[in-house]
């Protein structure tokens, strides 16, 4: 690992000096980052000018080696969809450069501004009731500005809508597998087929973070600093980030681990969260709708849970994080029939 870090220094120190033109810059020791979509490292960087010294802290994201750049791994198109959202209601770190081209890494990158933040998941410090509503709220607003922002004239970094009929059938490529665990898909099958009896005809189409939940907001005290980690933004039905973020503060979809890291302890109930959107976003949503973008978070989670547990214990992607989560597999899909009730 240490040679990895040496070469990943040496080539980070080549793309500074072209990019700032400090012939010697000054880079600090790789911080390795968590995440599964990508490699990730913080470090420190002083750079000289004409207007004098600068220094600050930055992260620097990887593809993963030897894997199809597409998808989660599209590590370019993260920075272009992070890119797309500076200067709008929806904070995101500020973007320095990215590229596709081998010269520098290999495989494509992205540098960001690092920023500093705490967690409401993840036991990274303790927040009261009053304190998780008021950042539920700046959690809302920011969700509901993304999905506000008109995603035509940024669809060359997003991409074409994706249909919820195309996102089911996503999902089916990972469901219909003999590998996975009988145990842990449950009733998957069952929930599937209520989805798809009951979609709904029409729903507002916009920009999707895809994976907003507690882990992936910074905030400062109770203001959200940033929203992290785009790796499955797309453009589609924009109530899924609302039902994402739904399933991590309902206690009921869970086996053993709220109050440890996906369900913060005072998570506010999901009900409080759709009328907060809502008062956010000034729609109207029907209560079946939101329940039906619930169930379907709950049966998406479900279905991932289920697949990356089977490529942990065949050691194609080992991870035995998905163990624990897995003993939640067959509650998700219960939970997503209640409900559709």
């Amino acid at each position: 690992m240490d040679a990895d870090l040496d070469r990943i220094s040496s080539e980070l120190a080549a793309l500074v000096r072209e990019k700032t033109g400090d012939p010697r810059p000054a880079i600090g020791p790789l911080t390795v980052l968590p995440g599964h979509a990508g490699l990730s490292y913080a470090f420190d960087l002083a750079t000289a000018s004409a207007a004098g010294p600068a220094s600050r802290k930055l992260v620097i994201r990887l593809a993963p080696e030897g894997v199809p750049i597409a998808g989660p791994t599209d590590v370019v198109r993260q920075a272009r969809v992070m890119a797309s959202l500076a200067g709008t209601g929806v904070p995101v770190p500020p973007v320095l450069w990215f590229d596709n081209d081998p010269r520098y890494f290999g495989r494509p990158f992205f540098v960001v501004g690092f920023l500093e933040g705490d967690k409401l998941a993840l036991g990274e410090r303790t927040y009261n009731a009053e304190e998780t509503a008021l950042m539920t709220g700046e959690a809302m607003r920011a969700l509901a500005a993304l999905h506000r922002l008109e995603w035509e004239p940024r669809r060359a970094a997003w991409g074409e809508p994706v249909s919820l009929g195309d996102e089911m059938k996503r999902l089916d490529n990972l469901l219909d597998r003999p590998t996975l665990d009988p145990k842990v898909v449950g009733r998957a099958a069952e929930l599937r087929e209520r989805l798809r009896r009951t979609i709904p005809a029409r729903t507002q189409v916009g920009f999707v973070h895809g994976d907003f939940q507690w882990s992936n907001c910074l905030f400062a005290g109770t203001k959200l600093r940033a929203v992290i980690d785009w790796e499955l933004s797309q453009v589609g039905a924009s109530l899924i980030d609302l039902g994402w973020l739904c399933v991590f503060s309902d206690r009921e979809s869970w086996v053993g681990l709220e109050g440890d890291g996906l369900v913060p302890t005072h998570a506010r109930p999901p009900e409080e969260m759709a009328a907060m959107y809502q008062e956010a976003s000034q729609r109207t949503l029907g209560d079946a709708e939101v329940r039906w973008f619930r169930a379907f978070a709950g049966y998406r989670f479900g279905v991932i849970t289920a697949f990356n547990l089977m490529l942990h214990r065949r050691g194609k992607r080992p991870d035995p994080m998905w163990e624990d989560i897995a003993l939640s597999g067959p509650r998700l899909f219960e939970r997503g029939l209640e409900l559709l009730g």
